[in-house]
């Protein structure tokens, strides 16, 4: 997939994206063409100018462009699709980390839907859903197995303790296990 960066987006200069995803390749709008870069170019130019190109995507951090009439008319009259964030994260490791983690998906969805502006959803760690403290975890294994927490955390212990035994390796990591 031919990817065209706006010109707010990172590009960290000895990253390459095809070392992780051969099938993308991607390109700064500045590399492409520097004369669009900085003079207030209309984003449905940069449309335009990215198909006839032969782009398949343009990546931007500027959702706003898809409540525009004049981009999503010019996109309408092309094979580009466009790839955003309706909260973008302004972290170039979490942008590129989603855009290489989502990019079969992306690939897949175009195929299917076409020319489209994709949203990449807003990474969240939240609690409830993300989190499994594993004492807690430890209490449920041992309810599950109708046993003790402690005789459970016991013989995971005694079990972890021969392992390093066998090894000569409780020395090592005695301080950490609390042996």
């Amino acid at each position: 997939m031919r990817v065209l960066l706006d010109e707010n987006f990172p590009a960290p200069r000895g990253f390459d994206p095809a070392d992780l995803d051969a099938h993308l390749d991607v390109t700064t709008l500045v590399d492409h063409d520097p004369a669009l870069v900085g003079n207030r170019t209309p984003d449905w130019y940069l449309y335009l100018v990215a198909h006839e190109a032969g782009f398949d995507a343009l990546v931007t951090r500027d959702w706003h462009q898809s409540a525009q009439t004049e981009e999503m008319w010019v996109i309408t009259r092309t094979d580009l699709s466009v790839i955003t964030w309706k909260k973008p994260q302004d972290d170039p490791v979490v942008e590129w980390a989603q855009i290489l983690a989502y990019m079969p998906q992306l690939r897949g969805l175009r195929e299917k839907c076409g020319p489209s502006v994709f949203f990449l959803p807003a990474p969240s760690l939240e609690e409830r859903h993300h989190v499994l403290r594993t004492a807690d975890r430890l209490g449920e294994l041992a309810s599950e197995q109708g046993r003790a927490k402690q005789e459970l955390m016991n013989e995971a212990r005694a079990n972890a303790v021969e392992w390093l035994d066998e090894r000569d390796l409780v020395p090592k990591h005695a301080q950490t296990l609390g042996l």
